[in-house]
């Protein structure tokens, strides 16, 4: 035990998950922009700038990158995990490297904490899906941190009784709750206990929560410090970390005692920018300054045992309670009052009947699943908690998997049945998750997602050959009625959300038709036709394997066909379907795709040689039909195609159709540029028209030019570029930079990745050529008034520079794990390295970086 106070900060991360049911890809959220979606916008803004947090100097220059998670507690949801592993494998490597270190350097115990599965408020889950959700989540951790977890966070920190008994039961030692969730507390071996509902626990002390059976078993728990987790979320004291330590100092934690601070993770960057930097100080610099010991939760509970026991609050149902809603968990099965964002008049009465009918839904899918799964399994519910190794490791979790749980050996086919009766499971759990009762309509982003998940579990029985009763779900569906009127009931919304995102193996292989009309010709060439038969292709749509092959197509002016054989299977259902299809382009932008059974091979030639002995004499609707006649009953058009991919395939598919439009707004431009520049030299703004003209043209001549300056980079190459520029600039146009910024980021990061890797090409008087190159993009980037993002490149660099000074050879281009600062160096450099600093000090002045870092 330390003489000094004990400071532990902890970071909830988590996003709901975001993925189309469907086919596990994220699709473009548009109220992201300028990102893809919300989470490679909060990763942006906050799970990767905490792991690169700036701590700059007194000129505002970056004088340390600083790993904050090597510093704090966190946890991040399994869901989240999954994207980020996928998405930014560098930054997730870094937080498994982060909580390894933490290993150890506090004895034992990892930074990093578990958490429920896919954000279920476990008090509100029968005992199965508890159970489920929180070996889940166990696992999950395991797989990514290689340990067992000490902990597991609870979803909106939702906690009774029972809750607690599960976490005992799985071995955890201790938990963390809001301070308005304890009931009363005692010192240990007391018989009175004292009052605590206001909210006066005192979370300078860990609590001993015994189980009830007794039986002798017990967790410790944590309560954080109310009023400053809430200046952290909602006060704005993260402008400042000298204000932020003040915060802590104000708790009088005395030796053997902590200050517990616990928020969303999100505050630290998201919520509030730059949040991340003053944690950064804060946890590295200033509180260790004040007297403060930076720990985590586990490490604390090693040397510090509970002297005090405690009972929690029931919650006014029961059902326990949480951090987040002042009536228990009523925010998550009532109109409790608690809402976000909603407007004077709205209600939240349809939280009760969307959970009644996910509730219908998974009663059925439990029966049925233990109904077909007890011929397959020893324990069908076992399976399902084992299940999770599977999603981990498809490929290796498998056979390990059937070899524990199979009551026999199973054929191939009876193993698919299995593992979509699992799947089912699975999609019945995350239809849960929390999110989608937290916000003010039922029509929101998040609600509609855990219903586009009941409608994935709607299929996945369907095809087991299950009839759930979806006409009472959409009953119970219909009393969940928006508050907004034209968005109609639940029921409504979930019709709408199921038909925009559903996508079969027959929408596949249609997309995949209509993807190769997007190959042939470009519609401007009379009556010549473009052929294209005869080879194979395959590839990965949707998260299933396709095959294409037998294509024919062609085209006729406007007019395109394609016949072909598309073979779909879908590892993860274990679904498998051979289709024949015509695709049609009509013109303008109209497209259809018939798609029937493979029929055979001599079936499917004999529709072909059909359907094409019309092309070239049919009439539009003539063709249309024989097409629907030969390769139906289904039909696909423009809104089966996969959301991610349409606006590419539509661009190449009416791209012609829109070419004159664009020769118009250029010749309306070019036409009055004399009046163009008289309007300039007299100071009057341009007429509305001619803006609209001059944008359009200059934006596409800019991205014309910068698509034609293909590396390696040269700044005398930009001059027409400039030109463009500074037109625009002198005519008060603006010009959309999303695609120059990532013309140039690429750039700049070639750059300096070749010169961090150890690059030794050398210009005249032994200067770096990717060095120069780099103050040469950077200048002209400046001229032409494009703002890079520089973070990438700073991390580069900061990290080089220091693997210099230490004498370390370099990292991998995606790897950079930050070494510690120059300060901590002997200061014993090679000749040859400081060489190489000496050459790279302009390009670190250029990004940014401290003269320290240079020594």
């Amino acid at each position: 035990m330390t003489r000094e106070p004990a400071l532990i900060v902890h970071g909830h991360f988590y996003q709901p998950p975001r993925e189309n049911p469907w086919t596990g890809s994220v699709d473009r959220e548009p109220g992201a922009a300028p990102f893809h979606d919300w989470n490679e916008r909060i990763h942006a803004e906050c799970y990767r700038r905490n792991s690169f947090a700036r701590v700059v100097d007194a000129h505002g220059r970056i004088a340390r990158l600083v790993d904050n998670y090597r510093h704090m507690s966190w946890n991040f949801g399994p869901t989240l995990l999954g994207w980020l592993e996928r998405h930014d494998p560098a930054c997730y490597r870094r937080l498994q490297r982060a909580d390894a270190e933490s290993v150890r350097q506090r004895g034992g115990h990892g930074n990093g904490l578990a958490q429920a599965y896919n954000h279920c408020i476990l008090p509100l889950c029968n005992d199965r899906d508890m159970r489920t959700q929180i070996r889940w989540g166990l696992a999950d951790f395991k797989h990514r941190f290689d340990r067992d977890a000490e902990a597991l966070w609870l979803p909106e920190t939702a906690c009774d009784g029972r809750t607690l008994a599960a976490l005992v039961a799985e071995g955890l030692r201790f938990v963390v709750l809001a301070p308005e969730q304890a009931l009363r507390v005692r010192r240990v071996g007391d018989t009175v206990w004292k009052d605590v509902a206001d909210g006066s626990v005192d979370p300078r002390h860990p609590y001993l929560w015994r189980h009830p059976d007794g039986s002798g078993r017990s967790i410790a728990v944590f309560f954080y410090d109310g009023p400053i987790s809430r200046a952290v979320a909602f006060e704005g004291v993260l402008a400042s970390s000298s204000a932020f330590v003040d915060r802590f100092e104000l708790a009088r934690a005395r030796a053997g005692q902590a200050v517990i601070v616990a928020t969303d993770g999100e505050s630290y960057g998201h919520h509030f920018k730059s949040g991340e930097r003053c944690l950064a100080y804060a946890l590295e610099k200033e509180a260790p300054r004040r007297g403060f010991r930076v720990t985590n939760f586990g490490e604390h509970c090693a040397h510090k045992s509970p002297s005090f026991e405690v009972e929690l609050k029931p919650g006014p149902d029961g059902l326990g309670t949480s951090w987040s809603c002042a009536h228990g968990v009523g925010r998550w099965q009532r109109d409790c009052g608690c809402h976000t964002g909603g407007r004077p008049g709205w209600t939240q009465a349809w939280r009760g009947p969307l959970r009644q009918a996910l509730d219908l839904l998974r009663d059925f899918a439990a029966a049925a699943f233990v109904d077909a799964a007890s011929d397959l399994c020893h324990d069908p519910w076992a399976a399902r908690d084992a299940y999770v190794s599977v999603l981990l490791d498809p490929v290796g979790g498998r056979a390990p998997f059937v070899a524990e749980h199979a009551r026999r050996p199973l054929d191939e086919p009876t193993l698919a049945r299995l593992f979509a009766l699992l799947e089912a499971q699975r999609s019945s759990q995350l239809m849960y998750t929390s999110c989608g009762w937290f916000f003010s309509d039922i029509a929101g982003l998040e609600s509609t997602q855990v219903l586009r998940y009941a409608g994935l579990l709607v299929d996945e029985l369907e095809e087991l050959g299950f009839a759930p009763p979806v006409a009472r779900f959409l009953e119970v569906l219909g009393a969940a009625v928006s508050n907004v009127h034209k968005h109609g009931t639940g029921a409504d919304i979930f019709r709408r959300a199921v038909q925009q995102s559903r996508v079969t193996n027959a929408s596949v292989a249609a997309h995949v038709g209509l993807s190769r009309l997007a190959t042939v010709g470009d519609g401007r060439r009379g009556d010549a036709a473009a052929r294209s038969r005869g080879e194979v292709v395959t590839g990965v749509v949707a998260g299933r394997r396709v095959r294409l092959s037998d294509c024919r197509a062609e085209h006729l002016g406007t007019l395109k066909l394609a016949t072909a054989r598309v073979a779909v299977d879908h590892d993860a259902r274990r679904t498998s379907n051979d289709y024949a299809l015509a695709a049609l382009y009509l013109g303008g932008i109209d497209v259809h795709c018939a798609v029937r059974p493979y029929p055979g091979p001599a079936a499917f030639a004999r529709a072909c040689e059909r359907l094409w002995g019309r092309f070239e004499a049919a009439s539009l609707p003539e063709l249309l039909y024989a097409a629907e006649a030969e390769f139906g009953p289904e039909h696909f058009g423009l809104a089966h195609l996969l959301a991610d991919e349409r606006p590419g395939i539509v661009r190449a598919l009416f791209g012609a159709w829109l070419v004159p439009y664009g020769e118009e707004y250029e010749r309306v431009y070019d036409d009055n540029r004399r009046v163009i520049a008289m309007l300039e030299q007299a100071g009057l703004a341009l007429p509305r028209e001619l803006r609209i003209a001059a944008e359009f043209t200059l934006n596409r001549r800019l991205l014309s030019e910068l698509e034609a300056l293909k590396e390696p980079f040269d700044a005398a190459r930009y001059e027409d570029a400039l030109a463009i520029a500074e037109q625009a600039d002198r005519l008060g146009v603006s010009l959309r930079d999303a695609a120059p910024r990532a013309h140039f980021e690429a750039i700049l990061l070639g750059l300096v990745a070749a010169w961090a890797l150890g690059d030794h090409e050398r210009a005249d008087g032994g200067r770096s050529v990717a060095v120069d190159r780099a103050l040469e993009l950077l200048a002209l980037t400046e001229r032409l008034r494009v703002e890079p993002d520089l973070e990438r490149a700073q991390e580069l660099v900061y990290d080089a520079l220091a693997r210099l000074r230490a004498g370390r050879p370099p990292a991998a281009e995606d790897d950079t794990s930050v070494p510690p600062p120059p300060s901590s160096s002997t200061g014993l450099v090679s000749a040859t390295a400081a060489e190489r600093l000496g050459a790279a000090a302009p390009l670190a002045r250029a990004l940014g970086l401290s003269e320290t870092l240079l020594g």
